[in-house]
């Protein structure tokens, strides 16, 4: 007789979900009941409007949590992100905190990722009770962070948790639009001897808050401490962000937690507190709003744009002309300015 398969997704259920009604959403998200969180960011996902107006409703009608602290992981792929949230978020729960973690799906047709990788290295907290882990989609092929990523943050502050992380793709566009949806942004590195620090943008770095060098442990532990010690030095030679906040780094190992988690927490506790005491926490977080509302409303005008049949067609006309050969691309592009200044002045 052939062995039993064990489902290594207990929670899965096959077939659509159940339906909540707006009163047991409300509901669902005062007592965080994560059946509720979870049809609610499927709804965030559809690009239904009757389903975007239910997850606006849910949102009016409840409070988020003022003092949740919401917490970006990035890094590129393999640096073992999703192993550090399984080891810091254990932690987390032990001291009897409620998380949500995000991972940011990447749907791109390029770089393909896999949530089950992500859920499979964080067996340790998947299923315990004050955890509640959502992937998010990703928006289109550039692998950056789709509007629904920050009603799913929206959703969680309402829920109560008192840290909301996002894990993101990892592949650069990701980085710099998840920047603008948390309150720190921790980067993730590999041990690699110092040599590494050539091939990291500038621009990342300056976005991080936090740096980590994971995987300090093993045969890797003196590459750690050089890549340290690199990273050290050149973050000495960075000025202090907008909110006054100079950038720090660590050694970490998920494995066996050298470095201790307890030197994270107290970072990031004493990031919060200088953002807290110079009542910096409540400007990032509008600083954060104007920079997504502009994107999205761009993006919104953008669709509306493209639905009207007279730019629409002009288009079509455009790209026929350029596959032909008959026009530039820099001609075209100079042509659909002047078209759609004519059509709204």
């Amino acid at each position: 007789m052939a062995k039993e398969i064990k489902n290594i997704n207990p929670g899965f259920r096959k077939g659509p979900g159940r339906n909540y009604t707006l009163e047991e959403c409300i509901q669902g998200v005062k007592h965080r009941h994560t059946d509720v969180l979870s049809f609610l960011i499927s709804k965030a996902e559809s690009h239904l409007d009757v389903d975007q107006a239910f997850v606006q409703n849910v949102i009016s009608e409840t409070s988020i949590k003022e003092d949740c602290r919401i917490i970006a992981v990035s890094g590129s792929p393999g640096v073992g992100k999703s192993t550090f949230l399984n080891s810091i978020g254990a932690d987390l729960l032990h001291r009897s905190h409620n998380i949500a973690i995000l991972p940011v799906d990447p749907s791109s047709r390029i770089s393909k990722g896999s949530i089950l990788g992500d859920k499979t290295r964080m067996e340790d907290i998947a299923h315990k009770p004050g955890c509640f882990i959502r992937p998010t989609s990703s928006s289109s092929s550039l692998g950056g962070v789709a509007p629904s990523t920050s009603l799913a943050v929206s959703i969680c502050q309402r829920a109560g948790f008192d840290y909301i992380f996002i894990e993101t793709v990892g592949v650069g566009q990701s980085e710099y639009e998840v920047r603008f949806l948390v309150d720190c942004f921790i980067l993730l590195l590999q041990p690699g001897g110092g040599d590494d620090l050539q091939g990291i943008k500038r621009g990342i770095m300056e976005m991080a808050d936090i740096v980590i060098v994971n995987k300090s442990d093993g045969e890797l532990l003196n590459k750690a401490r050089l890549s340290y010690d690199a990273y050290n030095t050149a973050l000495k030679l960075m000025l202090p962000n907008k909110w006054g906040w100079k950038t720090k780094a660590l050694m970490y190992s998920s494995v066996d937690h050298t470095g201790r988690s307890k030197e994270i927490f107290s970072l990031i506790d004493k990031y919060f507190s200088q953002l807290i005491n110079e009542g910096n926490l409540f400007k990032v977080r509008i600083s954060n709003s104007m920079i997504q509302f502009e994107k999205y409303s761009a993006d919104i005008l953008l669709k509306a744009i493209l639905k009207d049949s007279k730019i629409s067609s002009y288009i079509s006309d455009l790209s026929r002309s350029l596959k032909e050969g008959k026009s530039s691309m820099s001609e075209c592009l100079f042509k659909l300015k002047e078209f759609v200044k004519n059509v709204y002045g």
